[in-house]
């Protein structure tokens, strides 16, 4: 299973939009597991989880395991194909204007959030598109290196969380773009 799976298809990204995929992905990642498991975990028709699970594999979310033979039943075992799946930067930039509505009012939230911590900020619409600036640079540095995943079965949770965040962090400020960035945040925000 590999740590991370970077989602670039906008249909597979809309996959994960469904509430009973993204169950069937989250127990697939703890362990394999057959139609009629999840099936009668969820609550949920056998029939209904098949049609998931084919279009989990389909799409390359999940993968077929094996096959078990039970009297005339063949019942197949299915596990996930990543324990992360990360929709690509490069998607939520072409994506609909719902999305861009969605993320816009998310920068404006935490801008005003910094506020509760006790920060003055002299400028809210500047904090909120440097905070939009920020969250896709930092979603691009982070999918660059989960693409580069040299050896996928040395990173075991929670050291990769870590050694991932600290990679990111190193690759943002090796940017001066970043840099400016931050500086510029700096210049509107204080303590």
């Amino acid at each position: 299973m590999r740590e991370f799976l970077i989602i670039k298809d906008a249909e597979v990204a809309k996959l994960l939009a469904d509430e009973t995929r993204c169950q069937i992905l989250n127990l697939l990642k703890i362990k394999e597991m057959s139609t009629n498991q999840l099936a009668k975990i969820l609550d949920k028709p056998a029939s209904s989880i098949d049609h998931h699970l084919k279009v989990l594999k389909a799409a390359g979310l999940i993968e077929l395991t094996s096959e078990r033979r039970r009297g005339n039943i063949i019942e197949r075992f299915y596990k996930a194909s990543a324990r992360h799946y990360i929709v690509s930067y490069s998607l939520s930039e072409k994506a609909e204007s719902s999305f861009k509505d969605w993320n816009e009012k998310l920068s404006e939230d935490v801008a005003l959030l910094i506020q509760s911590f006790g920060y003055n900020i002299s400028d809210i619409s500047k904090l909120t598109r440097l905070i939009e600036e920020f969250n896709a640079f930092k979603r691009m540095v982070f999918e660059d290196l989960a693409s580069s995943d040299v050896n996928p079965s040395a990173l075991k949770p929670p050291a990769s969380f870590l050694l991932m965040d600290i990679l990111t962090h190193l690759e943002l400020y090796r940017s001066e773009k970043y840099r400016k960035l931050m500086d510029e945040l700096l210049s509107i925000v204080s303590r």
